[in-house]
């Protein structure tokens, strides 16, 4: 548990917004920021989505 708490203090020292110390491949948590800031780029969008409108 100690060296949980050692990477942890790691990642505040080196200003990670999120730190995950068993995740060995840090690109793979860069890959689901960028997906997820893809996918509130197309939320924010003021039309209601076709798929959400009834159909008469």
């Amino acid at each position: 548990m100690g060296d949980l708490v050692d990477a942890a203090l790691v990642g505040f020292d080196r200003r990670e917004p999120v730190t995950i110390p068993p995740l060995q491949e840090g690109e793979r948590w860069d890959a689901l920021q960028a997906a997820r800031q893809g996918l509130l780029s197309q939320i924010r969008q003021s039309a209601v989505a076709q798929r959400y409108l009834t159909q008469v």
